[in-house]
C-alpha cells in the first residue's frame, strides 16, 4: 500500500455516467485537477486504485470521472469513501502551505514549552485553524498564520507558535 496523502470524501456522484463529485476540505479542489491516479477506501474495505480519466473543479469540489466506472450505480458504491493520492504525485505546495494530513501529530511548543499536540486541521474562510489538544486539558485553537506559526519542522515533529498575548486563553475550547 503506497504511503498517501488525504484529498477528501466522496460526496455523491453526477449523472449516468458515474462521474463522482469529492469535497476537498481546504475549498481548492482546482489544485488537485491533472492528477492521474487515486485510491479510494471505505472503512472496512481495503483501498482500490483508479486512473482518472478526467477531471474538473468547481470550488471545494472535485469531479473525477475514472477508469472503470461507468454508470451511476458503480459510482453511488462509493459515497462516503476517502480519496487519497500517492505522496510524491501530489501537487507542489508553494511557500508556508502544508498537506493537513502532515500537521497532525506534531507536538506544538510555544518557546521551549510543548504545550499539546496538533489533533486536527479546520479550514475556514482564512486561515486554516489547528486544533491543538492541549497538555493542560481542553483544547486550543490557533490559527495558522505566518505571525503566529513560525516553524513547522516535520523532521523534528515539532510546530512553534509564538501567540498575541491573550490568544491561547481566548482560544481555549473543552471537548
Amino acid at each position: 500500500m503506497p504511503d498517501l496523502l488525504p484529498v477528501g470524501r466522496v460526496h455523491g456522484h453526477r449523472g449516468r455516467g458515474g462521474e463522482l463529485t469529492v469535497r476537498v476540505p481546504a475549498g481548492e479542489a482546482s489544485r488537485w485537477s491533472g492528477v492521474r491516479e487515486v485510491w479510494l477506501r471505505h472503512e472496512d474495505r481495503p483501498a482500490e486504485r483508479f486512473d482518472v480519466e478526467s477531471d474538473r473543479a468547481y470550488g471545494d469540489r472535485w469531479v473525477l470521472k475514472l477508469a472503470g466506472l461507468d454508470d451511476s450505480t458503480a459510482a453511488a458504491v462509493w459515497r462516503g469513501a476517502s480519496v487519497g493520492v500517492e505522496k510524491d504525485r501530489a501537487p507542489d505546495l508553494g511557500e508556508f502551505e502544508h498537506w493537513h494530513a502532515d500537521l497532525v501529530g506534531l507536538e506544538v511548543f510555544r518557546k521551549e514549552e510543548s504545550i499539546g499536540t496538533v489533533r486536527d486541521v479546520q479550514s475556514t474562510g482564512g486561515a486554516d485553524l489547528l486544533i491543538v489538544e492541549a497538555k493542560a486539558g481542553g483544547e486550543l485553537l490557533i490559527p495558522m498564520h505566518r505571525e503566529i506559526v513560525v516553524e513547522v519542522n516535520q523532521k523534528a515533529n515539532r510546530l512553534t507558535i509564538d501567540p498575541p498575548e491573550g490568544l491561547l486563553e481566548l482560544n481555549r475550547g473543552t471537548d
